[in-house]
This record gives C-alpha cells, structure tokens and sequence, in this order.
C-alpha cells in the first residue's frame, strides 16, 4: 500500500512518500498538529515520489492549518510534477516556495 511518511525534527519536517489521493487521507491532523506550535516550519518535499491533485489541494489545507496556529511555512524540494501540477492549476505565487 502507498503511504506519505513525515519525519519531523524540530521545526523541520521531511516529507516522504506518495502525496495521492490514497495517501493524504490517511495523515492525522494531529500527526502534524505539534509542528505548527513553532512559529515557522519547513517543509521538505525531495523525498516525494509521486504527487497528485489532492496532493496539491493537501498543501493547501497545510497552510489553512498553520495560519490558525499562527505558525509561518515555507516548503521546499516540491517535485518537476508537483511545480507542473501548481502552474497549470494556476496557483503559481500562492504556495510559499
């Protein structure tokens, strides 16, 4: 079964994995809730394997999730198809890259 994984350091987080429709439900809002008790956190994306819409969308709800604990994030490493998925979606500007 394809899974995402984060290992977290700090205010550090390395992301790992699938970023799928099958996988971003299975991420515990709490699994990520301590990070957001930093006031900026980064994110990193390199060891993503594959990515799809609802991986985008993901990103997204991240961000929704940090500005209400007034934690700042920046992410890093985002896949080629990842960057394809956000200019053609039309998003370019609105992830913090």
């Amino acid at each position: 079964m394809k899974s995402v994984t984060f290992a977290v350091n700090g205010s550090n987080v390395n992301v790992s994995g699938e970023l799928t429709r099958h996988t971003v439900m299975q991420v515990a809002n709490k699994e990520l809730k301590s990070v957001f008790s930093h006031n900026a956190v980064e994110l990193d994306f390199s060891q993503v394997t594959h990515v799809d819409t609802a991986g985008l969308a993901w990103l997204f709800l991240l961000l929704e999730q940090a500005a209400t604990h007034n934690c700042q994030l920046t992410f890093q490493g985002l896949p080629k198809k990842l960057d394809k998925l956000i200019e053609l979606s039309g998003v370019q500007g609105l992830l913090p890259v």
